[in-house]
């Protein structure tokens, strides 16, 4: 047996010390990525310290290669309102945060009830924590992902709305998923959102917007999940209102002034902590 000492791995890509230049090529590819991120995302992905990551923020901001945001950055404002990230890449933000939201939305459904699934990646974490908790309901869902999720469950009755999948993504869109919402009027629907903004929900996809406007019309209570990184610049297509919601579910670090905002709106506004 070799007595030599083993040589000690490398470590994670993520705590190597990077120059200042590598550091924000990282940062500019990320937003790539993503196409917008908070100064907590880049900290949990880059493993730096948030006063560096506000340093090079703002000087990625005085080149002219992002746009700063109170608290983070996204593209440049041209490109940000179409950019829309891939299902992966979405699904790679903020997890703890979106496992949180999507307990406490699940938490809040009864026993058969029927409840609609809107597509995103914070309600799959919805449908997986209700699945878990074993209790029999009626689901819709325009999403093959949560299908699969909520069809694991004996306790389930999974409809999936018939459309045409969109290039990239698990979801259905199109004209005859429209019209057969038209039909449905469910108990519950659990949404998710691109952005939202001064009240306003949006989307980058004109298809996405229009199918979840279908899906409000098709529920007697709709709550919004949404991360607190999701309140920021708006995006191309409006789908609704907060006004046009019965509760909006979010984590705690959601900033003071939007919490004010949603209070005002006399919305339900329940914030979950989020462990460690």
């Amino acid at each position: 047996m070799s007595t030599e000492p083993a040589s000690p791995s490398a470590p994670p890509l993520a705590v190597v010390s990077l120059l200042p230049a590598q550091r924000r090529q990282r940062i500019v590819d990320f937003l790539r990525r993503h196409g917008a991120v908070t100064l907590a995302q880049l900290e949990q992905a880059l493993e730096v310290s948030l006063s560096t990551l506000r340093r090079d923020l703002d000087g990625l901001a005085a080149e002219g290669m992002i746009d700063r945001t109170h608290g983070g950055a996204l593209l440049r404002q041209q490109g940000y309102t179409a950019f829309e990230p891939d299902s992966v890449a979405s699904s790679e933000l903020s997890p703890r945060e979106k496992r949180a939201i999507g307990a406490a939305a699940a938490a809040t459904l009864q026993p058969h009830q029927s409840v609609i699934f809107d597509s995103g990646s914070t309600v799959l974490e919805a449908a997986r924590a209700a699945v878990q908790r074993g209790i029999p309901f009626t689901a819709v869902t325009n999403d093959l992902a949560i299908a699969q999720v909520l069809g694991g469950s004996s306790q389930v009755q999974v409809h999936v709305l018939g459309g045409h999948l969109r290039p990239g993504s698990q979801t259905l869109v199109g004209d005859a998923l429209i019209e057969a919402a038209r039909a449905i009027q469910a108990d519950v629907l659990l949404c998710g959102a691109h952005a939202i903004t001064d009240g306003v929900i949006t989307e980058t996809s004109p298809e996405v917007a229009a199918v979840k406007r279908a899906l409000m019309r098709a529920a007697v209570c709709r709550r919004l999940l949404a991360d607190a990184s999701k309140f920021r610049p708006r995006t191309f297509m409006q789908v609704a209102t907060l006004a046009e919601v019965e509760e909006i579910i979010c984590d705690e670090a959601l900033a003071i002034e939007e919490a004010e905002r949603i209070r005002t709106l006399g919305r339900r506004l329940t914030l979950v902590p989020v462990p460690a």
